[in-house]
């Protein structure tokens, strides 16, 4: 079956381009993929640093207590919220590295 995809593929977008309606939805559906999911009416405090995300996490856990986020909308607030915390973390890291580099290179010369 594997050694058919190719000619699968091409029949299936012939037949969009030829109007066969359920060959177009599976181009567009591949093309521009349904959303997983609910947009989530709840705003986060300003976050600019990590110590913002005390406040953040602070939000969300409200927002389960109050009833405005299910458990699994706070998670993945969380899980947004650790990925944004690692990316500042890296970024602070780099940037201290960087000025201690250019310390050392300063008294080497």
């Amino acid at each position: 079956m594997a050694d058919e995809a190719p000619n699968l593929i091409r029949k299936v977008i012939d037949g969009a381009k030829g109007g066969n309606t359920k060959c177009l939805a599976l181009c567009v559906d591949r093309l521009l993929p349904r959303r997983g999911g609910r947009p989530v009416d709840f705003t986060l405090p300003a976050v600019n640093n990590t110590h913002d995300v005390v406040a953040a996490m602070a939000a969300i856990t409200t927002g389960v207590n109050e009833g405005n986020l299910t458990a699994e909308e706070a998670g993945q607030l969380v899980n947004f919220l650790t990925g944004y915390v690692k990316i500042l973390e890296t970024h602070d890291h780099t940037a201290r590295l960087e000025a201690l580099e250019a310390q050392m290179r300063k008294r080497h010369e």
